[in-house]
């Protein structure tokens, strides 16, 4: 079994208002962890981004990875209206000026509570689509409806679902069949042969690694990809070149 060079697309520190037990918050944990797992680099978001404010915690999020080159910011995004974040325009220059490549958003009532639909966030999906920016959401966040909404709506938009659950494939695979631009983090394939069968329904090219870290073991989502029952070639795509391809298309 080769050597695979794993790149999280689903990690995050920083203090939680509940820390599960067995997980952590500290970045010099994540690291760790990382290293132990063999997971090279990681796409990062940071807490408080989530559960407090998402301009303070990308704020806090550059200045806390900085001499950190394996770990890549990812901001926390949401509708402008209420000027508790940056228009869509003022996103891009910021994201530009810090070298930002991806966002991840948290509608839920139980998080930021907004809708998604295109009333409300079709701008800012507009120019994420524009600068081919890739956006990361969780199953938890979002409903099957939605996602075929935004992603019809919105052809040219990444969006990496993640935070899967084994029971949805009844619901992924029309979706995965239908949405060319939808994409599916690796964590939560845990059905029986889940990553075999989605390799060969829709093709290597459509899975990203992610671990969930701190809130999942990293070292159980490594061992899904290098134990999987398909090639050597998909195994690397899925551990770490589908991603680098994503954020090399990134127009900023």
């Amino acid at each position: 079994m080769q050597s695979l060079e794993f790149f999280d697309c689903n990690c995050s520190f920083g203090m939680r208002a509940i820390v599960n037990p067995g997980s952590f918050y500290k970045l010099e944990d994540l690291t760790d962890n990382m290293e132990h797992c063999g997971i090279k680099r990681a796409l990062v978001y940071h807490s408080m981004a989530r559960e407090y404010n998402p301009m303070v915690g990308n704020d806090m999020l550059m200045k806390e990875i900085e001499g950190h080159p394996s770990l890549y910011p990812v901001w926390v995004v949401m509708p402008h209206y209420t000027d508790e974040f940056y228009t869509p325009n003022e996103l891009i220059y910021n994201m530009k000026s810090q070298r930002v490549r991806a966002v991840k958003m948290f509608p839920s009532p139980a998080d930021q509570n907004y809708s998604i639909s295109d009333w409300n966030c079709g701008e800012l999906f507009g120019i994420l689509s524009d600068f081919n920016i890739p956006l990361f959401i969780g199953a938890n966040q979002i409903s099957f409806d939605e996602i075929y909404s935004i992603c019809t709506a919105h052809p040219n938009l990444k969006l990496i679902l993640t935070d899967i659950t084994y029971r949805m494939d009844r619901n992924l695979y029309p979706l995965l069949k239908r949405l060319p631009n939808l994409y599916i983090e690796t964590m939560g394939c845990k059905a029986h042969d889940g990553i075999e069968m989605m390799c060969k329904k829709f093709g290597a090219e459509r899975l990203i690694f992610g671990s969930g870290m701190p809130i999942y073991p990293g070292i159980a989502a490594t061992a899904m990809i290098s134990y999987a029952n398909i090639s050597d070639d998909e195994k690397k795509l899925i551990a770490g070149a589908n991603l680098q391809n994503i954020l090399k298309e990134v127009k900023l």
